[in-house]
């Protein structure tokens, strides 16, 4: 039998999500949107809406760590994307295999809390994340609260008086950043990449008064497919956030909370 080699095989590793509005389903429709090949290794079970998230059920690490395998084992990865990690017993086994892997690049969106307030990883899966996980990724897509976590500050601190100075912290521990810039204020949405370096700001107006479920697994799902596809980094996330940016403009409220994203 002879075994062709496709590009653009990403490997999402995410929860579940009924809505399909975000995590795992958003990501296998997104890769799929843009010519991918969509495989897939559950993490959690949640029970969540347009509104909120009720229940996170995650699943044991070692089960996590061998769906991984499945699919990087037969029909290989050209790039994976993290999601929610919910335990330290999954991060801990979702680093173990990477390092069997030492080659292919990472886009990780750090999932740590939801709309409703909900905790999606646990204190010492945070840790471990910080240790283990930001060194080893290629890029890493947080928000603004989820960047202070991520570097262990409080925003009311003011320890980072701009996007640049928090981008530069986070990158320091190993990885390019792509900082977004969703979560301030004024009219315009301004997302910073940190890369090699060299800060790169995209800039695009504010959707006035709407709130979205899911952008930030679109935006990390469509890069890591870019980046399967050989793009460079500068690039990939460039059409990320342009394919992600149409796909909110063209969103439509079809439950009580968030819109949702056409994909």
């Amino acid at each position: 039998m002879i075994k062709h080699h496709f590009k653009g095989r990403v490997l999402t590793i995410a929860g579940t999500d009924p809505t399909c509005g975000a995590g795992m389903p958003l990501d296998i429709r997104m890769i799929n949107h843009l010519g991918g090949i969509p495989q897939a290794a559950v993490s959690a079970i949640t029970v969540q809406d347009t509104a909120q998230v009720s229940i996170v059920h995650p699943l044991p690490g070692n089960l996590v760590a061998q769906q991984m395998r499945a699919a990087l084992d037969d029909i290989g990865v050209d790039c994976i994307k993290l999601g929610m990690l919910a335990t330290a017993d999954i991060v801990t086994a979702v680093v173990a295999t990477l390092e069997l892997y030492p080659n292919i690049p990472i886009v990780a969106d750090p999932v740590l809390a939801g709309t409703g307030g909900g905790v999606l990883l646990d204190p010492e899966g945070l840790d471990l994340w910080r240790r283990f996980l930001l060194p080893r990724v290629t890029l890493v897509t947080p928000n603004l609260p989820e960047a202070h976590i991520l570097v262990a500050d409080r925003p009311q601190n003011n320890t980072f008086s701009t996007q640049e100075s928090l981008a530069a912290a986070l990158a320091s521990r190993g990885c390019s950043v792509l900082l977004k810039g969703g979560h301030a204020e004024g009219m315009e949405v301004v997302d910073l990449l940190w890369h090699q370096g060299h800060a790169t700001r995209h800039r695009h107006p504010r959707l006035p008064g709407i709130s979205f479920h899911g952008t930030g697994c679109a935006l990390a799902a469509a890069i890591a497919t870019f980046l399967a596809f050989g793009l460079p980094l500068e690039e990939g996330v460039e059409k990320g956030l342009a394919v992600v940016l149409k796909a909110m403009e063209n969103g439509s409220i079809l439950g009580r909370g968030q819109r949702l994203l056409k994909v």
